[in-house]
């Protein structure tokens, strides 16, 4: 009998030790999911690594995927509770994927914000709640390919609309099939009509009581603009004529028939990759103004940023390994240069400093960190002078977007004409607003 109990007792100690193992690796393990490109997965399994070596006590399972399906299937796994523990979002994924209730309050991971901007985390803020690290901010600038403009033997290229124009007659002019931009899509050709009508007006597109805030006037100004652009040679004359919906790309792009593009200066670098020669004839234009000096028009959001699961915290262990998974990722010397700008640029004074005296890489002559300081340059002129262009939450909502994007989309495809396309937003925006922020 003594010997039944002692070999019982002995089974329960290893079952019990075997139990406290396991514990101890999933805590000591950490789950990150992203997504990017072929080069920001490169960089991130670097990070990864450097951080394996610096905390060999900890391990890093990475989940890459690519940008298409990634919410969704984020969306799906935190409804199943499977989500990694530290994943990449969209800073309105906050609001639409219900962020309060899947999302850790990161107040409970004791992280410093102090090297923050004092706003800069109000927007992925619920109830006080911390529900996001910022990673960095972006705003859509354009991006000039210079060797367009100065093979129809413009040397300067253009900073106000007018100027734009100019140059879109003459390079068309030049060489007919050439644009001083090209083909736009229905997001970036909206962001710059409502970029327009807000150097115009000083409105934000959806002002701070949640709705519309131009008139039918003015977006009908702003389609009348939209044509301007194109009986001058800055865009194509209907999109028709080219369907190529991957801008990066289009034959027209990569073979410089087009001669610039909007976009995220978080997300150049897609552009600029598929140029010749990497892209190193792509320039940094800014913001075009109505006239020379003004500071105008800069809609700027959180790009993207780091949140963490909520089972997180059921262990103290985890909580630790995941705070000194997020510190290391952001703000390592050696994890900050290896990562660099692909993510674009951090607005945490340390981390841009580091950047910014990089003996390795000058990030700051990069076309995301150029970018980057106009972004931030426009947007404080704005806020001094009371204009306040931050993009709304629920801007960019997966069906939300359509109400604006598709009459824009059949403008651009010339089926229906400026006022069609105004009255069709009207009637739709601001119902569609209110019913998917009840959710």
């Amino acid at each position: 009998m003594k010997k039944i109990l002692i070999i019982f007792t002995i089974l329960i100690t290893i079952l019990t030790l075997s139990a406290c193992g396991n514990t101890s690796n999933q805590d000591s393990t950490i789950t990150f999911a992203w997504w990017g490109t072929s080069d920001r997965n490169i960089a991130t399994y670097r990070a990864i690594d450097l951080f394996e070596t610096k905390y060999p006590q900890y391990k890093v399972e990475g989940e890459q995927s690519p940008w298409n399906g990634y919410q969704q299937t984020l969306n799906n796994r935190l409804n199943r509770g499977t989500e990694a523990d530290v994943f990449q979002v969209n800073y309105n994924w906050i609001y639409s994927m219900y962020g309060e209730d899947f999302f850790l309050d990161l107040n409970e991971l004791d992280l410093d914000f102090s090297k923050y901007p004092a706003s800069e985390h109000t927007p992925l803020s619920i109830n006080g709640k911390i529900l996001g690290l910022s990673v960095s901010e972006t705003g859509y600038v354009f991006y000039l390919n210079k060797s367009v403009y100065e093979a129809a033997g413009i040397s300067i290229l253009p900073r106000t609309w007018d100027e734009l124009m100019t140059a879109g007659e003459i390079i068309s002019s030049v060489t007919p099939g050439k644009y001083a931009l090209g083909r736009l899509d229905p997001q970036q050709a909206a962001i710059l009509m409502f970029t327009y009508l807000s150097q115009l007006t000083g409105k934000n597109v959806i002002n701070s009581n949640d709705q519309l805030g131009f008139t039918q006037a003015e977006l009908i100004e702003g389609f009348n603009f939209l044509s301007d652009l194109r009986s001058t040679g800055v865009l194509i004359s209907s999109n028709a004529i080219d369907t190529h919906n991957d801008g990066p790309t289009n034959p027209n792009w990569t073979s410089q028939k087009y001669g610039g593009v909007l976009q995220w200066n978080t997300a150049i670098s897609e552009y600029q990759n598929t140029l010749p020669n990497q892209g190193s004839s792509l320039e940094m234009a800014g913001m075009f103004q109505q006239t020379l000096g003004e500071q105008k028009g800069m809609y700027k959001k959180v790009s993207m940023a780091y949140a963490v699961s909520k089972r997180v915290v059921e262990s103290d262990a985890k909580r630790e390994a995941v705070k000194t998974f997020i510190e290391f990722m952001t703000t390592d010397p050696e994890a900050v240069e290896i990562l660099g700008v692909d993510r674009g640029v951090s607005n945490h004074s340390e981390t841009q400093s580091i950047l910014a005296s990089s003996t390795a890489f000058d990030f700051t002559q990069t076309l995301e960190w150029k970018g980057h300081e106009v972004v931030q340059t426009l947007f404080n002129a704005q806020q001094s002078s009371g204009v306040d262009l931050y993009i709304h939450p629920y801007y960019e909502h997966s069906s939300f977007r359509a109400i604006y994007e598709s009459p824009i989309e059949s403008f651009l495809l010339n089926t229906i004409n400026a006022n069609e396309a105004a009255q069709r937003i009207i009637n739709r925006f601001n119902t569609e607003l209110a019913r998917i922020m009840k959710g």
